[in-house]
């Protein structure tokens, strides 16, 4: 059926409601106002803003007109989105990372009251006491199974309220110039989005530099303690170290650190890698790892805060030997927060007061590769650090900054580049049919998810985000912009986070007739024209 003729069956079906409802609508019933859809623009992410699209038709069939607001990323996006929360509903697509495979990210990162603030990843708003509870003492249990139950409830609990109605967790599509580069390592439920393929991304010929397209229009910060969404942070990662990281198969594996040791729930030792050095010949000690700690946590740096929560304090206790002070027990310290804090040099930072105002051109850590250069939004260089203990098999890394999503795969198929980290299904064929590009599909712990702000009547209202989350044609969207390459959603936690996801929690039917009945039921009605009015 044409998008038109879904329009003029789903307008006839909401007059047919209305028919039966309109006696009791009553003249002082409000009409429901007009839903505010924030998406990404069609150049830079066409598939969230068609599946937009998709949403506000069928919503129309509820009654609900909506107004779909296409912006730039990653700004007035994230500004919108973090900051001054303007917006009713958003689609939002949140990037596969190994980083958040903790489930403390979907889950306290994401809903705890206290994260409900401008920066905050509780963008959604949801301010829940009995929830708070569980997201607590998820995070302070250290026992994986206890653990794991814990989130199964949080799971089952965010399933009802419907703040976040995760609608497809797509595979990750991707795609790199396998004459001029071999043999790249592919994370689990990553590929790309993890540095580590592009250091494992192997010569062939004279091409030593991988060109990476992407499709954003600049980097807005390379300053760690600024960073605050993925497309920043990535790049953070290729030029600074973390004490641990995510192995390519979503295991913890020691990184800058050779050793932890539980001294008790609330005190961890780490012991430091020797012989690293930064990137302009300085040696990395204990007392760099501590001040980095210690620096982050009291500049509230915007990517890591959350998981710096329970940070009391750390400091050095021998050249290479860090203790670390936790106010409470806290599981996902070592999987998530030693993963995720990049390792900055005291004797650069420690003269930084005010971090918010600092460029850091040329950044100085002490990473697999060292700055190049950053032309401002054309492209942005880093060079492979020979000194490094994991040295990259290429000789650097230029990404380019295309500003839409065309114009990054055209330069991929012209061989202008040498990696593209998202393609669209339709474009498989395509790249199969050359013999230059390989393709790589890997399940994703990321999703596409519709972000409902709470703040705002009536979407403070559960029965009405409910209807809302009936009345998504998930499977519709798979189908339509995957192509079948992934699965439709249910949990915050997506099925490639195997460990953690409950399979229980299944997603919605699409069930036009049932959001009705709900909503018929919390006391909506319609008007003559089918209309949605809001409860008396």
């Amino acid at each position: 059926m044409s998008r038109l003729g879904r329009k003029i069956r789903g307008t006839l079906a909401a007059l047919s409601a209305a028919a039966l409802t309109f006696g009791s609508a009553g003249a002082a019933a409000e009409a429901m106002g007009e839903l505010r859809l924030l998406t990404w623009t069609k150049a830079q992410f066409p598939i969230q803003y068609e599946m937009a699209i998709v949403l506000a038709e069928a919503w129309n069939e509820l009654g609900i007109e909506s107004k779909i607001d296409p912006v730039n990323f990653p700004n007035p996006m994230i500004e919108r989105v973090f900051n001054t929360h303007d917006f009713d509903a958003a689609v939002i697509a949140f990037t596969p990372q190994l980083q958040r495979l903790d489930p403390d990210f979907y889950t306290y990162n994401t809903f705890h009251s206290d994260r409900a603030i401008a920066g905050g990843w509780n963008f959604s708003g949801v301010m829940d006491p009995d929830l708070d509870e569980l997201l607590v003492a998820q995070r302070q249990e250290y026992d994986f199974d206890a653990r794991a139950g814990l989130v199964s409830q949080i799971q089952k609990r965010l399933y009802d309220e419907n703040a976040w109605i995760p609608l497809v967790n797509a595979d990750v599509l991707q795609v790199f110039n396998k004459a001029n580069f071999r043999d790249p390592v592919i994370p689990k439920v990553s590929g790309f989005n993890d540095v580590v393929a592009f250091f494992t991304l192997k010569p062939t010929g004279e091409r030593d530099v991988v060109r990476w397209a992407t499709e954003i229009t600049d980097l807005k910060t390379i300053n760690p303690v600024l960073a605050s969404e993925s497309s920043q942070v990535r790049l953070v990662y290729l030029i600074y170290d973390t004490l641990m990281r995510i192995g390519p198969q979503g295991e913890p594996q020691f990184w800058a650190a050779t050793a932890l040791d539980a001294v008790d729930d609330t005190t961890i030792d780490a012991t430091i890698r020797e012989g690293m050095t930064f990137h302009d010949g300085n040696p990395v000690t204990a007392e760099d790892v501590a001040f980095t700690f210690n620096y982050m946590k009291e500049h509230k740096a915007a990517y890591y805060n959350a998981t710096l929560g329970q940070l009391e304090s750390a400091a050095a206790t021998g050249p290479n030997t860090v203790r670390f002070k936790l106010a409470n027990p806290f599981a996902p310290f070592t999987t998530q927060t030693l993963a995720m804090v990049p390792i900055v040099p005291k004797h650069v930072w420690e003269g930084v007061e005010d971090p918010t105002t600092f460029e850091n051109v040329p950044a100085i850590g002490s990473g697999t590769y060292r700055f190049g250069h950053w032309k401002k939004a054309q492209e942005f260089k880093v060079e492979r650090f020979d000194g490094h203990f994991q040295p990259a098999d290429n000789a650097g890394l230029l990404v380019i900054f295309y500003g839409t999503s065309e114009a990054a795969y055209t330069a991929l198929l012209k061989q202008e580049a040498d990696v593209l980290d998202s393609i669209l299904p339709h474009q498989i064929l395509e790249i199969e049919g050359t013999d230059y590009l390989q393709f790589v599909s890997v399940p994703s712990n990321g999703s596409d998810t519709l972000v409902v702000n709470v703040r705002n009547a009536p979407y403070d209202d559960p029965a009405l985000r409910l209807a809302l989350s009936l009345a998504t044609p998930r499977e519709r969207m798979l189908n339509e912009f995957y192509e079948g390459y992934g699965n439709i959603a249910g949990s915050v936690i997506a099925p490639a986070n195997a460990f953690w996801h409950d399979d229980g929690v299944k997603p919605y039917a699409h069930d036009i007739e049932r959001a009705r009945q709900v909503l018929s039921d919390a006391g909506y009605t319609w008007d003559s024209d089918g209309r949605l009015q809001l409860p008396e």
